[in-house]
């Protein structure tokens, strides 16, 4: 499959889910939850990926924690991408800081990454959702990282919305992320990641 048609597959993906995943960053919205008490929001975030075929495993480390998984039709012998999944909320101001939207964006991308990797038996690796609880005021990623919710991810990758448009996306953790086509798309999707720290 070439590059356009798995950016076509993954386009028609987004749009097929788009109405749910709508749905799902508006009932974050409508129930924001603090900081290690987002029952809701785990439960609903659980459900969403194991109704489309995803591993979960709930209450992962943290009790409002999640950890879903699928492997490439090829095996796990290859790369572990990560998805961060945040969707706690301040309070008194609800998910002014956007977590909502941070889990409807991770959800979509491992849909449609997951979508990508069926493509070719070849594939492999394994695509992790972490969802990562408590980040307003508890730093949920680093407790996750402190009881080994990380051991196994190669890449972590997450989105943030921003209070502009910016035509230069910045990172925090590094400053050029650099991709090369892999050989015909046959080994695994995701040899064509390489970030470069700055």
């Amino acid at each position: 499959m070439s590059v356009e048609d798995l950016t076509a597959l993954v386009d028609s993906v987004v749009e097929s889910h788009a109405e749910e995943l709508w749905k799902l960053s508006r009932f974050l919205w409508e129930h924001p939850e603090l900081a290690l008490q987002e029952v809701k929001a785990h439960d609903a975030l659980c459900e969403f990926l194991e109704h489309r075929g995803f591993e979960v495993r709930r209450n992962y480390v943290l009790d409002t924690a999640f950890r879903a998984e699928f492997v490439a039709p090829g095996g796990a012998d290859g790369p572990t991408v990560a998805l961060m999944a945040e969707y706690d909320a301040l309070p008194d101001v609800g998910h002014a800081c956007g977590h909502n939207l941070i889990a409807e964006a991770s959800l979509g991308a491992a849909v449609a990454a997951m979508e990508a990797m069926k493509t070719t038996a070849a594939a492999k690796g394994k695509l992790v959702v972490l969802g990562t609880p408590a980040e307003e005021s508890h730093g949920g990623k680093e407790l996750l990282l402190q009881k080994g919710a990380f051991t196994d991810v190669d890449v972590a990758v997450m989105v943030h919305p921003i209070h502009q448009d910016s035509l230069r996306a910045g990172f925090n953790a590094s400053q050029k992320v650099f991709c090369r086509p892999p050989p015909p798309l046959q080994e695994d999707l995701f040899s064509c990641l390489a970030l470069s720290a700055s």
